[in-house]
């Protein structure tokens, strides 16, 4: 008889999202994880980034309002209070999700786990080894960095965003590299932080667009809010060397030098499977693990889930699939809908977006209704202190479905979870032109794109 009837290996957001709907499914659980509880996402990167950034925007407000005599406040952005606000958060984070798995009767195995066999692994812990059996598992070992070799520059001074946030000071000048396997473009989160802090920031990425997931003019509505916070924007330029003070970059045809006394790299990550023995479980993998809609892997008693398996590297994306694990590894028939992820960068103002852009929907044969809303002009936005912004619908001009909306502005979030929502539901730009929202909200903005899609 098995020790458990499922194991999860990883206490990430997908591992722990597994482990708590194993549970809930009645599957007797353990969940084996050698770090702190909640992965890369609360401790270094989702939940550290996000607090860093609501406190540079709200500074970036109290200066706005200073300007007009509302209220007093001080130039200097406190960077090493901010580390010291987010590690406070960061552990009250940590310990919930203990809680929520000491609830649920989840048990917590501090250590590295490997496969010994199909049904067994062996666990690498303070107390020494162990070896346990279970009826099923999910491997929920999320990602890794892999930050890049830039000759002439000494590894210390390249920089992931576990390392960034823990720093008593923003590093100045800074080169904020963008790209990587994920294309999931959190150096814009890093340059706008870096410099609203006071750094000195150049942000360089492989691409022509500064993000390729986004249609030209969204995308270079957010080239505007970081040069407006002094970034300098580069695209198409990549890293070749470096001097210690000072990285060349290149775009195949010419040189540019770019001060750089730290280089940050937060896109750099890779599916983390090293140590995990899966030769010996019969899992196939190479570069990631390998799922289905069930997030089962080849094994049909091992399932995998979040980074692990590559694809959107989000945490949205890992808390779903991990449920989805979940649930089937307790015997239950659950898939993943993956198709209306929304994406959020925490820049200042934000950059959303979800579904297609009107590049990929166009080259796709199909033919679409676009239609766009200034920001500028929204009662909210103009509330807040906003000066610019812009959202765009993308629809089936046949059918009505909503293909895509993307955001630039302040409140991008707010939109598109309503977007998200909506396409999830099947609601048409039609329904969505129909709608009546509160006022003043940046939804409005939505619905006003919606209509002019109808012209």
């Amino acid at each position: 008889m098995a020790d458990y009837d499922v194991i999860v290996i990883g206490g990430g957001p997908a591992g722990y999202a597994a482990a708590l709907a194993a549970a809930a499914n009645g599957a007797t659980v353990a969940l084996v994880e050698p770090e702190r509880l909640g992965g890369a996402c609360v401790n270094h990167s989702c939940i550290p980034t996000n607090t860093f950034t609501n406190a540079l925007a709200t500074h970036i407000d109290a200066r706005e309002l200073d300007v007009h005599g509302v209220i007093e406040a001080g130039e200097r952005f406190h960077w090493a209070r901010a580390v010291a606000r987010k590690d406070v958060l960061v552990r009250l984070l940590a310990e919930g999700i203990g809680t929520a798995l000491r609830q649920r009767k989840v048990r917590h195995l501090p250590g590295r786990a490997s496969f010994r066999d199909p049904a067994t692994i062996d666990i690498r812990g303070a107390d020494g080894p162990s070896s346990l059996s279970a009826e099923a598992f999910v491997i929920a070992t999320g990602a890794r960095w892999e930050p890049p070799m830039i000759p002439g520059m000494a590894p210390e001074q390249v920089l992931t965003a576990d390392s960034v946030l823990a720093l008593p000071a923003a590093p100045s000048p800074a080169l904020v590299l963008g790209g990587g396997p994920a294309e999931t473009a959190f150096a814009l989160e890093y340059a706008a932080l870096l410099a609203g802090a006071g750094a000195a920031v150049t942000l360089a990425v492989p691409s022509e667009r500064l993000v390729p997931a986004l249609d030209a003019e969204i995308a270079q509505a957010a080239a505007t809010f970081l040069s407006d916070l002094g970034v300098q924007v580069c695209c198409g330029w990549t890293p070749v060397r470096g001097d210690g003070v000072s990285v060349t970059l290149t775009n195949g045809e010419a040189e540019i030098e770019a001060r750089a006394g730290a280089v940050v790299a937060v896109d750099a990550r890779r599916p983390h499977v090293a140590g995990l023995n899966l030769v010996a479980a019969g899992v196939t993998a190479a570069d990631r693990i390998a799922v289905g809609p069930d997030c089962r892997t080849n094994v049909p008693h091992i399932f995998a889930a979040g980074d692990v398996t590559g694809g959107a590297m989000l945490s949205g994306a890992a808390a779903h699939m991990g449920e989805v694990a979940g649930v089937n590894a307790a015997g239950g028939m659950a898939h993943t809908q993956l198709r209306t992820l929304p994406h959020l960068l925490h820049t200042v103002p934000e950059l959303a977006w979800v579904g297609q852009s009107e590049a990929v929907a166009r080259a796709t044969g199909v033919q679409v209704r676009v239609g766009q809303a200034d920001l500028s002009f929204n009662p909210r936005a103009v509330a807040l202190g906003s000066r610019q912004g812009l959202v765009k619908v993308v629809a089936d001009a046949g059918l009505g479905e909503l293909l895509g909306v993307q955001v630039a502005g302040p409140g991008a979030g707010e939109i598109i979870a309503v977007a998200a929502a909506l396409m999830q539901a099947e609601v048409t730009v039609d329904d969505l032109a129909a709608m009546v929202a509160w006022h003043p909200s940046m939804t409005e903005g939505l619905i006003e794109a919606a209509r002019r899609s109808l012209g």
